[in-house]
């Protein structure tokens, strides 16, 4: 058997070139706090300033994390010259208006994910960055985890020949009363699951024609919505190529929770969690590669999201998960609610 060299420095991510933009922070809740910000200090960024229209989440950021300028309003963070990007860390519910005052002063957008919760929204929000010339890019950090960049890795360079099927298989529990995801209307498709249907887009490289989701509500749930998937997609004939995403969200018994990918193709499999991928190839089937993979999704990723946002303003060119781009996935996302209201599946279509 040939065996396969996987290096860390294939798929860890890693600062641009030139990384000393100036970062205006906008929403200094826990992911900021937690994520955001412990990346660009790992990864060497420069934070400016940052904003919270609540002052002691903006008084904590700055403080924690020594933060030259905080504010509670957004048009002071604006006004300064020295923000180049925009870091908006805010709830998708909060998200337009604000978009609307950024682009209108011209300054480059990272937007967290979901984009939007609504298709309305998102094409608004799109159209109004591309009127103003303004970049925007959508944080679909999980792109970034060093785990699913080695798992792009692999299928980029032809380890496993034509891929054919992508099935993601999470098992946890965020059921939590009085969290504000319980309160969130279709949280576990479009605000957490997004990041998988991204996922399938960026393992495949194809976009999905048509998609069949099946949910379910569990007795006494504290969720609005359900906590539970499983989403199909189905591409056209000459895309050879199926995924299958199923997330159980509320599974109480924390013993047998998993994260874990399985990628199907003509030459080879792989199976990849968080923290070790299995290779196994079709000329000699019995037997297996194992890798540990160095780094972690939180806080790697995020500094690779906003690494790929220099680097596009650098380059002159669309970030890999530009606004417009983004909305292919979001698109996914609401038609496989959709279908699971419907009980039908749903075409793809409207994502111009």
């Amino acid at each position: 058997m040939s065996w396969i060299d996987l290096r860390p420095e294939e798929y860890r991510p890693q600062p641009p070139a030139k990384r000393d933009l100036g970062i205006g922070l906008v929403g200094c809740g826990g992911i900021a706090r937690g994520a955001h910000l412990p990346a660009y200090r790992q990864f060497g960024y420069r934070v400016v300033a940052c904003c919270d229209r609540l002052e002691e989440a903006a008084r904590a950021a700055q403080q924690a994390f020594e933060i030259p300028f905080a504010t509670t309003r957004l048009e002071e963070l604006l006004a300064r010259p020295e923000v180049e990007i925009v870091d908006l860390a805010v709830h998708a519910d909060q998200r337009r208006p604000l978009v609307e005052q950024i682009a209108a002063a011209g300054k480059p957008i990272l937007s967290q994910k979901p984009f939007a919760m609504n298709w309305e929204d998102a094409r608004h929000m799109v159209a109004v960055c591309e009127r103003a010339g303004v970049p925007l890019m959508v944080n679909q950090q999980a792109r970034w985890a060093p785990a699913h960049r080695a798992i792009k890795t692999l299928i980029d360079r032809g380890a496993l020949g034509h891929v054919y099927s992508v099935l993601h298989l999470n098992r946890g529990f965020q059921d939590e009363p009085g969290s504000w995801y319980v309160r969130l209307p279709n949280f576990n498709i479009v605000d957490h699951g997004i990041h998988y249907i991204d996922l399938g887009r960026y393992f495949t490289g194809c976009e999905p024609v048509r998609v069949k989701a099946t949910t379910t509500l569990v007795p006494g749930q504290a969720a609005v919505s359900p906590m539970i998937y499983t989403i199909a997609c189905e591409y056209a004939p000459d895309a050879p190529v199926m995924t299958t995403l199923h997330f159980n969200n509320i599974v109480a018994a924390s013993a047998l929770h998993r994260y874990e990918w399985f990628v199907d193709g003509t030459e080879g499999s792989l199976c990849a969690g968080q923290s070790e991928l299995v290779l196994a190839r079709r000329e000699a089937p019995h037997q297996k590669q194992v890798f540990a993979i160095q780094g972690r999704w939180f806080p790697d990723a995020f500094g690779g999201s906003m690494g790929e946002m220099m680097a596009a303003l650098a380059e002159g060119r669309p970030p890999l998960t530009s606004g417009r781009d983004n909305l292919k996935t979001l698109r996914i996302a609401l038609a496989a609610v959709e279908s699971s209201e419907s009980g039908r599946a749903v075409e793809i279509t409207d994502t111009d």
